[in-house]
């Protein structure tokens, strides 16, 4: 499928001499990177987006079904990095949306809205977008990559999942992050008595708390490889925490700083989310300036409890869940799930190796990205990307430029959750949004100082 707006009158005759991109995944990330080409890319150019199963979702709520709440803020989904309040004017203004009769009483901006809303918002700024770009072709494919090389006339040659292969002047990876395949089955047929989720994520508590509300479970086992479950949001959005004292740049004096702010906070009836708001705007910068070993440590042994603390619940699904834990409909376990059966699972926990029976057995876990996948293998191969130092995904600077050596870019990027181990928080709405605008500005610098390309 080609989109084109109604005159599209590229500043060139010939089609071939505009700028060729590909995108690689048409989920959130990658209709976040193509709106900010649209609007800050300002050459012609001739745009392919590949996936085969495209979907739209809200960063780290991956997954969700359309009609369950994302798990953040009116306040934080905007598209636009220069008007964060613009999907809060959308949802105020959209007679399809207000018709509804969605509980957005009070103040919106504290709101969170189902996962259909903000894909319809992010869908028609795609669109607008579109139509104001008279030099710009959008393809469409619903096809999978299978490998991506150096093209022989320069560039970057992608392979699609059929054997086709096209040069392109840049690639956009935006694969983001996916759910295990589970032995779900077909929901909502039987109501089971055992169901077992695994993941101890937003995603798996909200599918606990679901299945539970439908009575498609009488009891959910929920299995958390940490023991950590999402924390609670603030009865209201809350800012930063300020200080005037600089912030440490050591993994234990950034927790221990953490330790403090929490029990001033605890003294003042203050909540601790401002805090972590706060450490969020710093993570960053502490990040680059931690030590390998430190790296390591952050990941095997403070990740989950940041986790939980960063991808927080909305208040009203933190209650229901503690309500469920209290009544014993929700029974919480930790431990690593070795193996999954139609029956249930193999866990390996503090008591050894146990065979857990269910029902149904539903996988909620997100995945690192898959570095042993063709795809990836083949820009391993090729040179073209390298593996973070924790395994996390790719190597990137701060604009998703994929870094194989010291300043050497060949125009691929590795966009949100792929730069985890390189940029913390990628993987959440604002900081995709920044980095998408970010990298479109980077790519047409690049392009700029580049030699011509034949086409």
């Amino acid at each position: 499928m080609t989109l084109v707006p109604a005159h599209f009158l590229p500043q060139s005759q010939d089609a071939g001499s505009l700028a060729r991109i590909a995108i690689v995944g048409r989920g959130f990330t990658g209709l976040m990177t193509a709106i900010a080409l649209l609007k800050t890319f300002h050459r012609p150019f001739h745009l392919v987006m590949f996936d085969p199963f495209p979907k739209i979702d809200g960063g780290e709520s991956i997954g969700r079904p359309a009609s369950a709440l994302l798990n953040s803020r009116v306040r934080d989904l905007s598209v636009d990095p220069a008007a964060r309040d613009d999907f809060r004017h959308w949802l105020e203004t959209n007679d399809d949306w207000r018709d509804r009769g969605d509980p957005l009483s009070g103040n919106v901006d504290h709101a969170f809205v189902p996962g259909e809303v903000f894909s319809a918002y992010a869908y028609q700024r795609f669109s607008e977008a579109l139509r104001t770009r008279a030099d710009v072709m959008v393809q469409v494919r619903a096809e999978s990559v299978a490998t991506i090389g150096r093209h022989p006339q320069g560039g970057l040659s992608v392979t699609s999942g059929d054997g086709e292969q096209a040069r392109f002047d840049t690639v956009f990876l935006a694969t983001g992050y996916g759910l295990r395949e589970g032995a779900e089955g077909k929901a909502g047929l039987t109501a089971a008595k055992e169901v077992q989720v695994i993941g101890g994520g937003v995603h798996a508590v909200d599918r606990a708390l679901r299945l539970l509300a439908a009575g498609e479970a009488s009891h959910v086992t929920l299995i958390s490889a940490s023991g950590f479950l999402p924390q609670p949001h603030a009865s209201s959005a809350v800012g930063t925490v300020s200080s005037d004292r600089p912030f440490p740049n050591t993994l234990r004096g950034a927790f221990r700083h953490l330790r403090e702010a929490a029990n001033r906070a605890a003294l003042e009836g203050t909540g601790w989310q401002g805090i972590m708001n706060d450490f969020r705007l710093h993570a960053r910068e502490l990040w680059q300036g931690l030590t390998p070993e430190e790296r390591r440590r952050f990941k095997r042994h403070v990740k989950p409890i940041y986790d939980s603390h960063r991808n927080r619940l909305p208040l009203g699904h933190y209650d229901r869940l503690r309500q469920a834990i209290a009544s014993g409909a929700i029974t919480v376990r930790k431990g690593r799930v070795e193996r999954i059966a139609t029956n249930g699972v193999l866990l390996s926990g503090a008591a050894g190796l146990q065979v857990l029976p269910a029902d149904r057995t539903i996988d909620c876990r997100v995945r690192p990205t898959d570095l042993d996948s063709p795809l990836f293998r083949s820009l391993l191969s090729a040179q073209l990307v390298r593996r973070d130092e924790l395994d996390l995904g790719i190597t990137v600077d701060r604009d998703g430029r994929a870094l194989v050596g010291a300043g050497v870019f060949e125009g691929l990027f590795a966009m949100g959750p792929l730069g985890l181990g390189s940029l913390p928080d990628i993987d959440l709405v604002p900081q995709i949004v920044a980095q998408a605008h970010a990298a479109a500005t980077a790519l047409e610098t690049w392009l700029a100082a580049a030699q011509p390309r034949t086409h």
